[in-house]
């Protein structure tokens, strides 16, 4: 058994070479970065760290290393980093996508500023609920099917076409083709993601000159 000191030095320099500073790591990627080690031990050796300062807990099953800013005061963990990382996107998977005002704002679709971020995501059981991380308010969805790096630029178009009706400004149309990964629409694919929203969503897609990247 190796000393504990140089226990708690391993496993802060395995967990700093894979997730770095300010990035949110979660309980269950700790155990499997140190398969070798009883949860007990782990969860032991990760209150012995956060005691130390060495390591911080943003909240239950979250951790840090915190980062410290320009004045020497750690900067805190970004509520946004943890949703993102547990809801849209983990290990190169893509889970979800960001979804009603929230789309409409990254979009240029609108310039009011969501109080609560939306999100779509596989990672959710309950049909929609309200969550807060941090500070920052979240409503996440259930998906509907299941969400790949392949559609989920065609969940986000026509969730905006769900909502629009009417002729897009260039920006806008050129922000949205530039969801889509070679610039063309899958007819096929649409077809199955289009089951997902009411009618007018598709129709309102085809009515622009979004439409004619279908093919």
């Amino acid at each position: 058994m190796r000393a504990p000191n140089v226990e708690s030095t391993e496993l802060i320099k395995r967990l700093k070479g894979e997730f770095g500073s300010n990035e949110p790591i979660f309980t269950e990627e700790i155990l499997s970065i140190w398969s070798e080690y009883s949860r007990p031990r782990v969860f032991q050796l990760l209150k012995e760290l956060c005691t130390s300062g060495k390591i911080a807990k943003y909240a239950l099953g979250i951790y840090y290393f915190p980062e410290p800013s320009f004045w020497g005061a750690p900067l805190p963990l970004d509520a946004v980093k943890v949703a993102e990382k547990w809801y849209l996107k983990a290990d190169g998977k893509i889970l979800g996508y960001y979804s009603g005002l929230t789309l409409l704002n990254m979009t240029g679709f609108t310039n009011q500023v969501p109080n609560v971020r939306e999100i779509v995501t596989m990672k959710e059981t309950t049909r929609v609920r309200e969550i807060k991380i941090g500070k920052t308010r979240f409503l996440i969805r259930r998906a509907k099917m299941s969400i790949t790096e392949e559609n989920v630029p065609l969940f986000q178009i026509l969730e905006i076409f769900d909502r629009i009706d009417g002729p897009l400004e260039r920006y806008q149309s050129d922000n949205m083709v530039s969801l889509l990964n070679d610039g063309r629409i899958d007819a096929k694919l649409l077809d199955e993601c289009a089951k997902c929203f009411p009618k007018r969503a598709l129709k309102n897609l085809k009515k622009t000159e979004i439409g004619y990247l279908v093919a």
